[in-house]
């Protein structure tokens, strides 16, 4: 949906700005007329490419995806408060949230400190952890997925990427925009897995860590800037989805990574945040200061 398209959504939702644009479309500010509040809201679209004959089908898995998203009730996982068609076109509705994605943030800054990257890396981890343990795949962690707030690091997207594929589906090709951070076994059409989703997962901590995403290769360049961290990074980024560590032992590693530099790994919250690292907040658009009210490095 452009601007200048009917901005009411099945007669409840008032789209009021754009908040971000990202291949997979757009994410607007809307308002929610019914429960008077603000919210977020995009379109759904299925996670590959799809012939005309497979819409329909794709459609029906968009919409399950997006439903099994909706059961997921973590800090570092998008709320979803809604799911609507409208002409035909599947929009999911989740709470509003004021942050940088983690790829801007690494705009601006050139890359995190290796000890905020371990933290971020350690609490987008419990989520990843929890939606596996509900049976939800994500199939699309990478930078621009990652929201960075003043009190949280939220995944987001849930519903718009994979939910245990069908594997009778014809419609299995990956997202090509999301390549550098897809596993290797992804890109040649595999279903999303959770040892997919924990090699995007150490795509993504490289790029905060580096500033820069894996150079794609059989096995990617090891990172220069990840000092302890650097067989970690190196493990996740196995080509094998075999001989990558799991999700239990990568948060051990990561655990014990702070634990050694005195910074308690806190669950997701409130609570992480009074625990975080010291010094300028790794959200903040200014390199040179902090954003008001936001952990320091």
């Amino acid at each position: 949906m452009e601007t200048g398209e009917r901005r009411l959504l099945a007669e409840r939702y008032l789209l009021l700005s754009p908040l971000r644009r990202d291949g997979a479309g757009i994410m607007w500010h809307a308002h929610d007329l019914r429960l008077k509040r603000d919210v977020a809201i995009k379109e759904v679209q299925p996670p590959y490419r799809a012939d005309e004959v497979d819409l329909p089908a794709a459609r029906r898995q968009a919409l399950r995806e997006a439903r099994s998203a909706a059961r997921l009730s973590h800090p570092a996982i998008i709320t979803v408060h809604d799911l609507l068609e409208d002409r035909g076109r599947l929009w999911i509705v989740t709470e509003l949230l004021q942050g940088l994605t983690l790829a801007d943030t690494v705009r601006h800054l050139g890359r995190l400190p290796m000890h905020w990257g371990a933290w971020v890396g350690f609490q987008l981890l419990a989520g990843v952890r929890h939606a596996h343990a509900m049976g939800v795949l994500h199939g699309d962690i990478r930078p621009g997925t990652v929201l960075l707030t003043e009190d949280r690091v939220v995944l987001t997207d849930f519903g718009i990427a994979a939910f245990d594929r069908d594997s009778s589906s014809s419609v299995t090709v990956p997202i090509a925009r999301t390549g550098v951070y897809l596993a290797p076994e992804r890109l040649h059409g595999a279903p999303a897995s959770a040892a997919a989703d924990l090699w995007s997962f150490g795509a993504t901590l490289y790029y905060g860590i580096e500033g820069a995403p894996p150079t794609p290769a059989d096995e990617p360049v090891p990172p220069r800037s990840a000092g302890p961290l650097t067989g970690l990074l190196t493990a996740l980024l196995r080509r094998d989805p075999r001989r990558r560590p799991t999700a239990e032992q990568t948060a051990a590693v990561l655990i014990e990574f702070l634990r050694r530099r005195g910074i308690p790994a806190a669950p997701p919250g409130r609570r992480a945040l009074s625990a975080a690292p010291h010094g300028p907040a790794p959200h903040s658009p200014d390199p040179h200061g902090p954003a008001p009210h936001s952990p320091a490095l």
